[in-house]
């Protein structure tokens, strides 16, 4: 039994589903090209059978049309005796037994003996010839379309078929022809000869036509009325024209307007009483009759359907047999897959030394098996190193622990610093991108009256950052301890730090002492940002940029010295460029501006909360984006009356 989520199912499926589509198409194209070739071929049996039929008609038709013709002649020559009209008609009805009917109808009063009618008329009733006079005041033959239009147009017509009461009582078409006598030497019109067709022989000639089991042909008159049907209903009842609207079907209207105007054409047609045929349809040259062949589209067709049905019977049996085989073939060929997933299992505990399955062919399979094989040493090698370099990272780590504790202790990190120097209120916090850092901010008490305090940044970050920065902090409190004046430390600063200074490493750092007794700040600044005045009276400005350069490039520099004095509780905001240049993940920086907008809101609170609101401010505009640089600030406030 094959697994669904099994490699062998994809296989199986994915190569039954492209067969199976391969199938489709071609059957699908086979079937649209073999219709088109029994729709073609439908269409040249049913132009051929259309001319078929109209040659058998004009057969029974043509010499029929030729028999008023003659009678007309011989009258125009010489007028027969009256008793002789009827002989001579008898003798037609004789001699052409196609004919069902023959009469000479006279204007009115053309005999004046004879009355206002007088119409000679012979039909055959069964085996026997009968003859009588038409004409009578219930049958007023001269206002009949048989009489009337073609001594109206002076030339031969069909009528339309109609019901012939009083003469040969049945349905009948009549060909007429105007027949001329000369008085006084003027050819003048005299009447009309007529034969009529019973259209029942018509309706046997058509009816014989057998197409399929129910196709079958019929005849229309010129106006659409039907004259041969298989439906005995349909015969003399309605125009296709009135059927089109009865019936709420269109498409007979388009059948008949073409048939009007003389098209012929081999279409598909739909109508709720037949279903769906085919339908080829013409006029009859002449008779100005129209006659149609119809095809029913299922069984045009099927042929097709059969063979069709036998091809995907036959496509449905090779694709068992198909699927069979490729399920053994697959499996066969697939099952070391499955030895192979369990030794990878068994790798993946840690079994580097596991049996692989024994693959005797050269190909896949084989080349599975080398990478299987060559994977095993490589993991355990993997295994034995990842072990060493584990337990050299996770040294690596601790001792980045403990430099942090150290370099963390270096720095004052106890607040309020000095309880029993109340002039100072001063806050600070230093927040490394790394485990260890090169921000650093130091303060301390020169002597009673004077407290020194500084913030810098040293180049680059981790560990050498780090211990340039343990080295700046341990200078500086070294000299301080010797020299009192902020640019003499800040020269020593500079010329011990660039000395043997080979990596070019460097510190920006910004140094005052402040007078606790008049508030004086004498400061240096070796390249660092700004601090920020904030004055009691709510004024925020930063300190004018003083142009020098940090410490550690060039040990001859000499660092010139500022002075500021600080008013009551007036605050000085020392900061790292880790705060106005915090990035947020669309690289967009903090900038001055808005850090000082953050302080103009909050300057007002004690050195502790504004650091707070600062750090709060960075981290909502990071949103989350990790930290690229150190972030150092240090509040001091100063609280002595002048």
């Amino acid at each position: 039994m094959i697994k669904k989520n099994s490699l062998s199912y994809r296989i199986i499926t994915r190569v039954l589903l492209i067969t199976v589509s391969l199938f489709i198409v071609v059957l699908s194209v086979y079937s649209y090209f073999n219709r088109n070739i029994i729709r073609e071929t439908a269409r040249e049996n049913a132009i051929e059978l259309g001319g078929s039929l109209e040659a058998s008609i004009d057969q029974v038709l043509a010499p029929m049309e030729k028999i008023p013709q003659m009678v007309s002649n011989v009258i125009e020559l010489e007028l027969p005796a009256k008793d002789d009209l009827y002989r001579v008609l008898e003798t037609i009805l004789i001699n052409n037994e196609d004919v069902f009917g023959a009469g000479i109808a006279f204007e009115p009063y053309f005999f004046p003996e004879e009355g206002r009618y007088f119409a000679p008329y012979a039909y055959k009733d069964g085996d026997s010839i009968k003859t009588l006079q038409l004409g009578s005041s219930d049958y007023e033959y001269f206002y009949w379309d048989w009489y009337q239009i073609p001594a109206t147009l002076q030339e031969a017509y069909w009528s339309e078929p109609y019901f012939d009461e009083g003469g040969g009582n049945i349905i009948m078409s009549t060909y007429s022809i105007p027949f001329y006598v000369w008085r006084d030497g003027i050819r003048t019109f005299a009447g009309i000869a007529t034969i009529d067709v019973d259209m029942e022989y018509l309706t046997q000639l058509v009816a014989d036509v057998r197409i399929f089991e129910s196709g079958y042909a019929f005849l229309l008159s010129r106006n659409g009325v039907a004259l041969t049907h298989p439906d005995p209903s349909q015969i003399m009842n309605e125009s296709i024209f009135a059927a089109s609207s009865d019936w709420d079907e269109p498409i007979l209207r388009e059948i008949g307007r073409d048939l009007r105007e003389g098209r012929s054409n081999f279409r598909a047609y739909n109508i709720t009483r037949e279903g769906k045929n085919w339908i080829y349809y013409t006029n009859l040259s002449g008779s100005r009759y129209s006659i149609g062949v119809v095809y029913p589209d299922a069984e045009m067709y099927a042929p097709l359907r059969r063979l069709n049905l036998i091809l995907i019977v036959l496509i449905i049996a090779g694709l068992g047999i198909l699927a069979t085989a490729v399920v053994n073939n697959i499996n066969r060929l697939a099952a070391p897959l499955t030895n192979f997933a369990n030794s990878s299992r068994l790798i993946a505990e840690g079994d580097f030394n596991v049996k692989l399955p024994d693959i005797q062919t050269k190909d896949e399979m084989k080349e599975l098996h080398n990478a299987f094989s060559h994977m095993q040493s490589q993991l355990a090698e993997y295994v034995k190193n990842l072990k060493e370099t584990t337990a050299a990272k996770e040294k690596i780590e601790s001792e980045l622990r403990i430099a942090r504790e150290i370099q963390m202790s270096m720095i004052p990190n106890t607040f309020p610093p000095f309880p029993d120097m109340p002039q100072v209120d001063l806050f600070a916090m230093l927040k490394s991108a790394r485990e260890v850092g090169g921000d650093l901010y130091d303060f301390f008490a020169v002597d009673q009256d004077r407290f020194c305090f500084a913030i810098g940044d040293v180049s680059g970050k981790g560990v050498p950052a780090s211990l340039f920065m343990a080295v700046t902090r341990t200078l500086l409190r070294s000299i301080a301890d010797k020299v009192k004046s902020p640019s003499q430390i800040a020269h020593s600063l500079n010329k011990s730090l660039a000395i043997n200074n080979e990596s070019c490493m460097f510190v920006t750092f910004f140094m005052g002492i402040i007078d606790l007794r008049s508030g004086t700040i004498t400061y240096v600044n070796a390249g660092h940002n700004p601090p920020v005045l904030i004055k009691k009276d709510g004024t925020v400005e930063m300190f004018k940029n003083a142009g020098t350069i940090p410490f550690g490039l060039h040990g001859d520099f000499s660092y010139p010295e500022e002075s500021i004095v600080l008013g009551k509780e007036d605050m000085i905001f020392c900061y790292t460029d880790g705060v106005n240049e915090a990035e947020n993940v669309n690289a967009e920086l903090l900038g001055d501006q808005k850090m000082l907008e953050v302080i103009e809101r909050h300057k007002s609170q004690t050195p502790r909360d504004l650091i707070h609101s600062m750090e709060a401010a960075i981290e909502e505009h990071v949103a989350g984006f990790p930290q690229s640089d150190d972030i150092t600030m240090m509040v001091m406030r100063f609280n002595s009356e002048r």
